[in-house]
């Protein structure tokens, strides 16, 4: 009927960042997922709108990765609609960079995302009030400026430029594909036709991890490629390049990297799956994911203010 709101459901999906926030902490999995939804919302319960600005604190590290990757994006997105990229060192765009760092982080040090979650930046580091030394603020501002740099000065806008209109297929869009009739949520840095027959996946990283092309997240792209336009996977090139280093790892796709793709998400779902109260109506109780601490995941997780485990309520 015309003027009828449109009613959001909370419906089963997988993703690969799903997949890894369940397997570190199935109550973290519950805040992101079920807890904080609908925390949008003018009249959420006060608990419910608490985790929601939580969900949407980020670490710093992925803040400063995050910005890289927009910053990516938005010169590729110029290149293909054919507006003029500067060639050349990049400076204007790092020093962009290190400027929307210091704008953001003054916003977050404010508290402007406590009323405005999901326009405003939230620093994990300053919500829980943690002591982080000027030198590694600085360090991580240089380290972005330093990756824009690297991207700007590498082969990569060249590359763009050389690709035909029809040969641009995915820049940061979010896309799906299904498996056992589940969403599966991508959202490829770029994809692009290589060859006749060819699809080459791009995926941009930032920070010391080596690149690893063979990992499930990329044979995850690998997968929605297949499906979208129907490429043989020996045709499929993945190249996961990190702009803090400079290092580039490229590999083909097997049929056995696939498949086994393929069944790490079908176990991955019906284990998320089991712990749901009603699984056909996507419905989960909180007690019903166990909270999973140790040394490493609890300091960096975005719930401890609410968690039973490290509640500083």
């Amino acid at each position: 009927m015309p003027g009828t709101a449109r009613v959001l459901r909370n419906t089963f999906s997988w993703s690969h960042s799903r997949h890894e926030t369940f397997l570190e902490c199935p109550r973290r999995y519950y805040y992101h997922y079920y807890g904080a939804w609908g925390g949008w919302s003018w009249d959420a319960e006060t608990r419910v709108r608490r985790i929601y600005v939580l969900k949407n604190l980020k670490p710093r590290q992925v803040w400063a990765g995050g910005v890289v990757h927009e910053i990516v994006a938005d010169a590729l997105r110029d290149i293909r609609a054919g507006r003029p990229v500067a060639a050349g060192p990049g400076r204007e765009a790092a020093e962009g960079a290190v400027a929307r760092l210091r704008r953001e982080f003054r916003e977050s040090r404010d508290g402007a995302y406590l009323t405005r979650p999901k326009q405003a930046i939230g620093l994990m580091e300053h919500h829980y009030r943690e002591p982080v030394p000027d030198a590694e603020w600085r360090e991580l501002a240089e380290a972005v400026r330093l990756a824009v740099l690297r991207f700007h000065e590498g082969p990569y806008l060249d590359e763009a430029r050389a690709l035909d209109a029809e040969a641009w297929l995915a820049l940061e869009d979010l896309a799906t594909f299904e498996q056992e009739g589940v969403p599966v949520f991508v959202r490829l840095d770029l994809a692009m036709r290589a060859g006749d027959d060819g699809v080459t996946i791009v995926d941009w990283k930032t920070g010391r991890r080596a690149p690893r092309p063979e990992g499930l997240q990329l044979a995850t792209y690998a997968l929605f490629v297949q499906a979208r336009w129907q490429v043989a996977p020996s045709a499929i090139e993945v190249r996961e390049v990190n702009l803090s280093s400079g290092a580039e790892g490229r590999g083909r796709v097997s049929p056995q990297q696939l498949e086994a793709a393929r069944e790490t998400i079908r176990d991955s779902m019906r284990e998320m799956r089991a712990r749901l109260v009603d699984a056909a109506e996507n419905r989960a109780r909180e007690e019903d994911f166990v909270t999973r601490p140790g040394p490493r995941t609890c300091p960096r997780c975005v719930f401890r203010e609410i968690c039973p485990e490290t509640s500083i309520a």
